[in-house]
Order: C-alpha cells, then structure tokens, then sequence
C-alpha cells in the first residue's frame, strides 16, 4: 500500500486542490484510496461537501480504528477528515513515546490501495511523522520566489528524514500557471534547470479550480473539461490533472 503526502511549506499553492483532485482521480480509476487529512483548516472535507470532524484526532488521540474514522466521500473514497481538534492530536503525538512513527503506526491497518496525507503548510511534528510514512512527496507550488522557498524546505525535511534512514521519491508539482505573466514562465525554467526531471508539467491558472470547493465538488465533477484537467498548449506543455495522475499512478505502481 503506497503512501503519498502532499506538502509545502508555503499556503495557497493549490495543496488541498491537488489532494481532492488526485484522490478523487485515482478512486475513479478504480482505486481504493483513503484521503487523510492532517490540516486544522478541515477543508478535505469542505471540498467534498463533507462536515469537518475529528476523523484524525480519533485515529490518533482515542486510537479508533480507521474503518470506524472513515468516512464514504465518493465510490472507492474514503476520507479521514480533519478540524481544529487536529492541534490537539499534534500535541498528544508531541509527547508520546515514539512520535516520529505515530502517522505510520496509525495506518499500518489501512485496507487500502494507495493512502494520501494532506499536510498543513508549516514544519512540525504532523509534517515528519507523515514523511517518515510515505514512499513519494508531491510537492504543488506557485511559481514565485515565496512558495518555490517552501518547496526547499520540504526537501529539507526529506534531508532530515533519510538521515533516519527513510528515503523518499519526490515530484514537483507548479500550479496556477499562466503563460501570459512573464514571471510565471522565468520561475517554470528555473525550477526546471534546478529540480530537472522531478519537475512535472504545470497546472493552468483557472477560476473554476476556486470555485469548485463552494459547490461540495471535486474538479472531476464541477469542471471536467477545463483546462485545469485537461491541459493545453505545446511550449511550455500545460499538463492538467490528466498528466499527473497518468504520471503519479506509474510511480505508485511501481
């Protein structure tokens, strides 16, 4: 059962998007896919329609199994919701005998194909424990000097964690992108000449990716046909969801 965390230091860079959006995909590809959320905010749930819960501090704090914190979000989706009582899970990890193996304890039971953690953008307990759980990281990011700095110190925390003796793949996710803001397309080049091969194709900037959560509806089902799903163009290759579930389903297969 391979587990993918979905994580940047820095806010607003399509993180919980992307996290609906890839679970919702894999579960209509016929995956069984638990979708966990780690985030105070609760907004896994709000995507989805969903009442926010202490799906995560039950699982942690009460040590309730996860089929009784699960809950059905789509067919072949289930979620572990989050809310502010998610703080009050992080301290009991904080102070427990073994807290870097909480989040891989916690899901070892896991009846799932694949497992998604979608982390708050800060550095704390939650963050290590989940990388320390997971076999890749997809890390979104705007492309501006800000939250490319968060993708840094994401994998500073993958430093820090294969010193434990864990290494993880990782992929590198831009989102919002806009091929009419020349800073868009200088910020593209760069991480690509960085990160290289790990840099996946961008994600269009599109209205309807914010406008989805308002609805209850994953991008699957409010705009199927949009650019943000589909892609579009040739230089640089716009990808959409369509190209990185196509690329994410070959890493988690292997």
């Amino acid at each position: 059962m391979p587990i993918l965390t979905i994580a940047n230091q820095k806010g607003g860079v399509g993180k919980t998007t992307t996290a609906v959006t890839i679970a919702h995909g894999l579960a209509i590809a016929g995956w069984k896919t638990l979708l966990v959320d780690l985030d105070p905010q609760g907004h896994i749930a709000f995507s989805l329609g969903l009442p926010k819960g202490p799906g995560f501090y039950r699982l942690i704090v009460d040590e309730e199994p996860i089929e009784k914190v699960a809950i059905p979000a789509r067919s072949n989706l289930e979620i572990i919701p989050g809310d502010k009582r998610t703080e009050k899970a992080k301290r009991a990890i904080v102070v427990s005998n073994f807290p870097m193996e909480t989040i891989t304890r916690a899901l070892k039971h896991a009846e799932h194909e694949v497992v998604i953690l979608d982390l708050a953008p800060s550095l704390d307990v939650l963050h290590v424990s989940a990388l320390m759980a997971s076999d890749w990281v997809l890390i979104p990011t705007k492309l501006e000097a800000m939250a490319v700095d968060g993708v840094n110190e994401v994998l500073r925390s993958m430093a820090e964690v294969a010193e434990r003796g864990h290494r993880l793949g990782y992929s590198i996710l831009p989102t919002f992108f806009d091929r009419t803001t020349r800073e868009t397309v200088v910020q593209l080049n760069s991480l690509v000449e960085t990160f290289k091969e790990h840099v996946w194709p961008p994600i269009a900037q599109d209205t309807k990716a914010r406008e989805a959560p308002a609805y209850g509806k994953s991008l699957w089902e409010y705009c199927p046909h949009s650019s943000v799903i589909t892609g579009f163009g040739e230089e640089p290759k716009i990808g959409g969801y369509v190209s990185t579930m196509s690329r994410l389903m070959e890493v988690l297969s292997e």
